[in-house]
């Protein structure tokens, strides 16, 4: 069987409403992109505590709280398996979270990768998402690599 070209653009379709949520504090947006007995590892201390979208959002709007952010995506590598209802992404991003109050013109900036594992939610037109698509994809397991943090990591505090 051979994948849906426009699965393709679904998963990055999720992939960006992650970052879209976070740098809107938006976050029941994220029902949208994770499910809701998600498996996270982030190398943030209490993050791998998290092992549900619940908790992974109380933890996500608690850091997020104090900075102001902008997360972008780059490099992206989607393998979607054969059987068609589950993928693995690879995403390379640069976050950038910038300070408020007594850290305002301070930032600290983060460059790593997204490791996802994500499985195909309904079928065509029941499930929304993108046009012509096999369903919504949501992530239901995710690793955070780390690759280099410049700034000032206090302003997350």
């Amino acid at each position: 069987m051979s994948p849906n070209a426009f699965d393709y653009i679904a998963i990055q379709n999720t992939l960006a409403k992650y970052c879209m949520a976070l740098d809107s504090k938006t976050f029941h947006l994220l029902d949208d992109v994770f499910t809701p007995n998600v498996q996270v590892r982030y190398p943030i201390e209490g993050f791998d505590a998290a092992k549900d979208l619940e908790s992974l959002i109380q933890r996500l709007e608690k850091r997020l709280e104090p900075v102001t952010t902008h997360h972008a995506l780059t490099t992206q590598h989607i393998v979607i398996a054969d059987d068609g209802k589950t993928a693995e992404a690879t995403t390379y991003f640069t976050g950038v979270h910038f300070g408020t109050g007594k850290w305002e013109g301070r930032q600290s900036i983060a460059w790593g990768k997204y490791q996802d594992g994500l499985v195909l939610d309904g079928e065509g037109g029941k499930a929304k998402g993108v046009p012509g698509a096999s369903g919504r994809w949501l992530i239901a397991r995710r690793e955070v690599t780390i690759m280099k943090r410049t700034g000032e990591e206090r302003i997350m505090e």
